[in-house]
């Protein structure tokens, strides 16, 4: 990563930071919480596959191959991550098990699009990275993903 983007990232995840720990502060516990765990998780991943905030001498962050069938798993986990987190940021003070479980049955449709989208060949960390994040944010919007379909008319 070039130093300008690293500062750039660097600046984003400590603003980023500020306005959750605002949150909390403020009485949003909940949207503070999963927004901090979500920061934390994101810089993690940032972590292991480039190397951030500084790579790590002799470490190449990209050109590492990745099977099909674990971004496969890791799309899957994300799509799982984002409807928790939607139920968790959206869900009254109530709590319901089929409520949170109804979102997860749907996952596999959720999830298919982007499966198409792979190659048959291995993936870049940072491609892997890239899907996972754009399956949590399908997992997140669910309900707008699947708005549209309908079923094909005979």
């Amino acid at each position: 990563m070039s130093f300008g983007l690293t500062i750039a990232v660097a600046i984003c995840a400590i603003l980023c930071a500020a306005f959750l720990t605002y949150d909390l502060v403020r009485g949003n516990r909940r949207r503070g919480t999963v927004g901090l765990v979500l920061l934390a998780v994101f810089l993690i991943a940032l972590r292991l596959t480039t190397g951030f905030p500084v790579p790590s001498s002799g470490r190449i962050a990209f050109g590492g191959a990745i099977s099909v069938g674990w971004a496969v798993l890791a799309m899957f986990v994300g799509v799982v991550l984002g409807m928790v987190a939607q139920y968790v940021w959206s869900t009254p003070a109530s709590f319901i098990w089929l409520d949170f479980l109804k979102p997860i049955v749907v996952s596999p449709m959720v999830l298919l699009p982007l499966i198409g989208s792979l190659s048959n060949g291995p993936l870049e960390p940072l491609q892997m990275l890239s899907l996972a994040l754009l399956a949590f944010q399908n997992g997140y919007f669910w309900q707008q993903v699947l708005k549209d379909a309908k079923p094909k008319q005979a």
